[in-house]
């Protein structure tokens, strides 16, 4: 996929949607329409399949978008996509579009590990708050579990990496006697 490519028509989009206030709208519009439209790789074929005429093509695609009930700003973005054969970088649109919208509105979105099967609600709010203080942002954070850190937690945020797994301390300890 190409990621330039996808940056400029989600850049696009947002630009439309900062217009009209709609922008958080429009993306979940899209992101809808794009994880839809990627369970549906019969109809990604017919829409950009030369085998069709474009009447044919545009006709199912209307069809489509009626049945998505899309604002038309967003249907037309999709009819451009379409017009242009673009449709197959449409997740990759509906993801940097989402990346966009995270850096306008200060948003971090980061990964807590743990061996765990989930951490308490206070304690996955502390952490949130403390990576939040610590990154000055709003950071919304995901759960993922790896038994293989034996104890403790992971958090990542962008670049950011804290680390307070009793595998790695295991293993700095185990290096220092190296």
């Amino acid at each position: 996929m190409d990621t330039t490519l996808a940056k400029r028509y989600a850049r696009a989009l947002l630009t439309l949607g900062e217009s009209d206030g709609q922008y958080s709208k429009y993306g979940e519009e899209l992101s809808s329409f794009a994880g839809a439209f990627s369970q549906c790789p019969l109809a990604a074929q017919v829409l950009d399949s030369p085998v069709y005429t474009y009447e044919l093509r545009s006709k199912i695609l209307d069809s489509i978008l009626a049945e998505a009930q899309l604002s038309p700003i967003v249907a037309n973005f999709v009819h451009l996509l379409a017009d242009r054969n673009r449709l197959g970088i449409i997740s990759g649109i509906a993801e940097s579009y989402g990346k966009l919208v995270d850096e306008k509105e200060g948003i971090l979105r980061g990964v807590v590990t743990t061996p765990f099967d989930e951490l308490s609600d206070s304690q996955f709010s502390a952490i949130r708050e403390a990576l939040g203080t610590f990154t000055g942002a709003k950071v919304i954070l995901a759960y993922q579990k790896d038994p293989s850190l034996i104890g403790g937690v992971v958090a990542r945020v962008g670049d950011l990496v804290l680390d307070g797994s009793l595998k790695t301390q295991l293993k700095k300890l185990n290096d220092s006697f190296s």
